[in-house]
């Protein structure tokens, strides 16, 4: 699909041919930096065995990290069976605010380092924290509201779903399996969609 996109924008002529360049160097280096991401899953599994009988989990994201948060929330809810909602960073203060309370697992998934959104999202999570919410931040730099930090590798910010969207996985599995779930037959799904 990036391949397609980026094609098309150099077709089109509203892709910039040096940023275009970028993101194909990046996407040749995310093999690499998928497995670095892998390699964090045992840290994950303690991480997970921690919030394993909460009852809800939150994720926050902005822009490309926006659908990764949803995302991870559906993992969570298929796998673990366990109430998750992905929220716009942005959205906060405009009720999803309201669901915090204290010991509340929140994912952060922050934007690259040095962009006005990480900024931005620094200071959602920061209001989260405030409000006694447990911070667990998919980054590619250190957070210091952050209780918890699962490190990423730096990537063109188009890209870094791809890279933030792993552990999100592995926390669903690792979630369903410390509930005790079947992770090979979630319940209530089906392999395909169908039209009614």
């Amino acid at each position: 699909m990036y391949l397609l996109a980026l094609h098309l924008g150099r077709v089109r002529g509203t892709l910039d041919s040096k940023i275009a360049h970028e993101i194909e160097l990046e996407l040749a280096e995310l093999p690499a930096k998928v497995e670095q991401v892998l390699e964090t899953v045992e840290p994950l599994r303690e991480l997970t065995r921690k919030f394993k009988d909460s009852s809800s989990m939150l994720f926050l994201g902005r822009h490309v990290g926006f659908p990764t948060a949803l995302e991870g929330a559906l993992k969570l809810k298929e796998l673990a069976y366990m109430h998750a909602e992905g929220f716009a960073g942005g959205e906060l203060k405009h009720g999803p605010i309201a669901l915090i309370d204290t010991g509340t697992p929140v994912i952060a998934i922050m934007p690259a380092v040095g962009t006005l959104l990480a900024e931005k999202m620094a200071s959602n999570v920061q209001e989260v924290k405030a409000r006694g919410a447990i911070i667990i931040a998919i980054s590619d730099a250190p957070l210091a509201s952050a209780d918890h930090l699962i490190r990423i590798p730096s990537t063109h910010e188009f890209l870094q779903p791809i890279l933030s969207v792993v552990p999100l996985q592995v926390i669903a599995y690792e979630m369903a399996i410390a509930r005790g779930n079947d992770v090979d037959q979630p319940r209530n799904l089906a392999k395909s969609v169908t039209v009614e």
